[in-house]
């Protein structure tokens, strides 16, 4: 198989038989106080204190949860501190910050939908005409799941730092983790998701960045875990394996032959007659729209040729819609025609070469069928 939808998971790296050998091993509860479960418990504290220098964090800021759905369930819910106030959120975000959004929004928060460019990053006109002196939280998504388009979240928090610094401000960075080089502070963000099994850890695994100072309630009570923020028995598997992928993905993502096998894939399809969505900033993720096509159809007649490719998010596979595809001008036929190819470390050239050939031919199939 030939897995080209890194975006919605990826493949475990490292040795990960070695982390759950040492997870049944060393089975203790990292907060009872003798001596075997303390030895857990400094494992996770080294496992925070990893992920949080590749963040550039204090590990005082990572919160690890049980994946970047409840990390950004936790950002909306628990970072509005002004319910009467307003709220701004980009048209491009996941489905678990558009949901989110809609949860406040039916509680009675005033939400707003930051509009779309053509290209797919956030149209900074509409955002800041949409923010104003009663708005309390806002969420820019840092790079796109499906699009892979790049907003620059430093530049728009300055912005908004200088129109009310008061705003907590909020980034899903699931997508953009150890892919861009950037520093969390050097981000400025109050709030920052991110995923273990989109860079090679378990399943289950996430992370909320809290930026120092910041005082945010808990979304789940309980035992006091995670400083009192996040309570429930920790993961020792999964925040291990987190640990030990972020570190595994820093050391081999080569974003050069990332975009170079973009930029093959982009050259071979652009002669039939296919539209690329998002900008050139995208690196990992190519969303394609095919005219005279049905994408699912593609999608499982690549399948049977050994080929894995995405129709977008994930999370919203059971939609025939696609709402951040909608936003950036796409109609429904364009949209039912559309493919999401994801790049990831475990990818090389001879995939991507094969891979082509397949993929094109089968378009030029489709489209004869359906003539």
């Amino acid at each position: 198989m030939i897995f080209l939808d890194n975006a919605s998971t990826t493949s475990p790296c490292g040795d990960i038989g070695k982390i759950l050998d040492i997870a049944c091993r060393s089975y203790y509860n990292p907060s009872a106080l003798y001596g075997e479960a303390l030895k857990v418990k400094n494992m996770l504290e080294d496992a925070r204190k990893e992920i949080a220098n590749l963040l550039g964090a204090d590990k005082s800021e990572i919160y690890f949860t049980s994946c970047a759905t409840e990390s950004n369930n936790w950002a909306y819910e628990k970072g509005i501190k002004n319910k009467k106030g307003n709220i701004v959120v980009s048209a491009s975000e996941h489905a678990s910050g558009y949901e989110s959004a809609m949860a406040q929004k039916s509680k009675g928060v005033d939400v707003r939908f930051a509009a779309l460019n053509k290209d797919g990053s956030i149209d900074e006109d509409d955002l800041f005409d949409k923010i104003d002196e009663n708005t309390c939280f806002v969420s820019v998504i840092h790079c796109s799941n499906e699009t892979g388009t790049l907003n620059d979240i430093a530049s728009i928090v300055k912005k908004i730092r200088s129109v009310n610094p008061k705003i907590v401000i909020h980034s899903d960075g699931v997508q953009a983790f150890l892919k861009y080089d950037y520093n969390i502070k050097e981000l400025g963000v109050d709030l920052y998701s991110i995923s273990a099994h989109k860079i090679g850890g378990l399943k289950g695994i996430g992370a909320l960045f809290i930026k120092k100072g910041l005082n945010i309630a808990p979304l789940i009570v309980g035992g006091g875990q995670e400083f009192g923020a996040r309570s429930g028995t920790e993961n020792v598997a999964g925040i291990l394996s987190f640990a030990q992928a972020a570190k595994h993905f820093k050391q081999n993502y080569d974003r050069d032959m990332i975009i170079k096998m973009r930029k093959y894939m982009i050259s071979e399809l652009m002669p039939l007659n296919v539209k690329i969505n998002g900008n050139q900033k995208a690196e990992s993720i190519l969303s394609v729209t095919i005219p005279g096509i049905k994408a699912e159809i593609l999608q499982h007649m690549l399948s049977d040729k050994g080929v894995l490719i995405g129709l977008g998010s994930a999370c919203s596979s059971r939609s025939r819609n696609n709402r951040v595809l909608s936003a950036i001008g796409l109609d429904q036929k364009e949209i039912e025609g559309s493919i999401r190819i994801s790049f990831g470390i475990e990818n090389d050239m001879k995939q991507i070469i094969a891979a082509t050939d397949i993929l094109k031919t089968e378009i030029n199939d489709l489209r004869g069928n359906m003539r």
